[in-house]
């Protein structure tokens, strides 16, 4: 009996493990291109949990191994978006497939245990959603925000709605100086202003990014 409880359980970790879809494989910038510069586009977001900095394995249907990861740089309501870290050669196309990490370890047998099951305790609830998040980055030494930046914004108050709560998070770093961050945050901040955003929160915790520019988050609560 414990056996078969320990196998559905596993199979239900498993199957619990829905596959996203690559729906299009974007460039970004001007030529020439660079392998850093494509956008995989996923057909998954906030529905299926995901957060900016998400990791997820990328698998070509039909083949057991994958090809490298995706992390999540952008997400949205049904769709996010990624950039590729590879493994090899491989790059991954449309239809490609994407999943969470694989289970990181097995149930360990052991004595069986014939006490009664525990009451089941109830899980905290969270009054409050998490945030939508979405990332743009800073060219090294500036503060200007650049077009495709504020191209970002406008979609993000389009879709978001500018009511609610938002934040502007520019990370403290050590390479980073003070006043640089500070100008930073002012452009954005009044970016969001001039979308219709009445007040918005600056955040400057540590958090990192992968990528070769300085990061930055835009927070939004409903």
């Amino acid at each position: 009996m414990r056996r078969l409880l320990l196998s559905l359980g596993f199979a239900g970790a498993l199957g619990a493990q829905v596959p996203l879809h690559i729906v299009a494989v974007e460039r970004r910038g001007l030529p020439p291109f660079e392998a850093a510069d494509r956008i995989y586009r996923l057909d998954g977001g906030q529905n299926q949990g995901l957060r900016v900095g998400d990791r997820l394995l990328v698998k070509r249907s039909g083949e057991p191994q994958a090809i490298g990861h995706l992390r999540v740089v952008e997400v949205r309501g049904d769709q996010c978006e990624s950039h590729f870290e590879p493994k090899g050669s491989t790059y991954p196309m449309k239809g490609d497939l994407a999943l969470r990490e694989e289970l990181k370890w097995l149930p360990v047998p052991g004595p069986l245990n014939v006490d009664p099951l525990p009451r089941a305790l109830h899980p905290a609830v969270s009054h409050e959603a998490p945030p939508r998040e979405g990332l743009l980055f800073f060219l090294p030494q500036q503060a200007e925000l650049s077009p495709a930046g504020l191209k970002k914004l406008e979609a993000w108050v389009s879709d978001w709605g500018a009511e609610g709560r938002w934040a502007v998070q520019v990370p403290s770093a050590k390479a980073l100086p003070a006043a640089l961050q500070k100008r930073r945050a002012e452009a954005l901040l009044a970016a969001l202003r001039s979308l219709g955003v009445a007040e918005a929160k600056l955040e400057t915790l540590p958090r990192t990014a992968e990528g070769r520019y300085d990061p930055a988050w835009i927070r939004h609560w409903d």
